[in-house]
């Protein structure tokens, strides 16, 4: 079970401090121990996958994917643990920030979980959609891939973000530090998925 100790409060406080400074979108923090991951792997692998659509398409963009998903997935047990925790840190860490960066209380209501094959051609360059706000969460949970955010549709300025089993990947949406529409929406992809991949994406969505 994840627990919030004092620690990892400070760690979170330090994580939305440098998400919100200016050109940082993204970043990735040490967070979860073995025994954590463990847990929240094997309750994720038991449930019920269905193929995702090979491509989506909005205004003309289309992106491919290339997993299995359970969406929603249900918010129970050991994941229900994970957003209490994730949810009470962020709320608190705002709290106690002299500028705050959450515009309201923080709150998981969209869970998906994604499990790539080995050699999956990974997802293609997206945005997480608006009505996703405040901070998008990705934890992987098992394999090994490449998550990378970039400048363009064609993955110019490609950086990586470590997101080995064990690490919070934390990802800037609108109403985080003021930010909105694309300004606080990262480019990025996965790829290079050469022993699959078991991942938790975790967002508050507006209506």
């Amino acid at each position: 079970m994840v627990t919030l100790t004092e620690d990892r409060l400070d760690i979170l406080t330090k994580a939305l401090t440098a998400l919100s400074q200016d050109q940082c979108l993204g970043l990735s923090i040490p967070f979860f121990s073995d025994d954590e991951i463990s847990d929240l792997k094997k309750e994720t692998a038991a449930l019920p996958m269905r193929r995702a659509r090979d491509r989506v398409s909005h205004k003309g963009v289309v992106v491919f994917q290339d997993f299995d998903i359970c969406f929603p997935a249900p918010r129970q047990g050991a994941l229900e643990n994970l957003c209490h925790v994730l949810e009470t840190g962020c709320n608190q860490a705002n709290a106690t920030m002299p500028d705050p960066v959450l515009r309201m209380p923080y709150h998981i209501n969209d869970l998906a979980v994604q499990n790539y094959p080995a050699q999956s051609k990974g997802i293609g360059i997206h945005r997480d959609g608006l009505r996703y706000r405040q901070i998008v969460f990705i934890i992987t949970l098992a394999g090994q891939s490449r998550l990378c955010l970039c400048q363009d549709r064609d993955g110019n300025g490609a950086t990586v973000i470590d997101d080995r089993p064990g690490h919070l990947v934390l990802l800037s949406a609108p109403d985080f530090a003021g930010r909105d529409g694309d300004n606080g929406r990262p480019l990025h992809f996965v790829d290079q998925v050469t022993d699959g991949r078991l991942s938790i994406g975790l967002r508050q969505e507006i209506a």
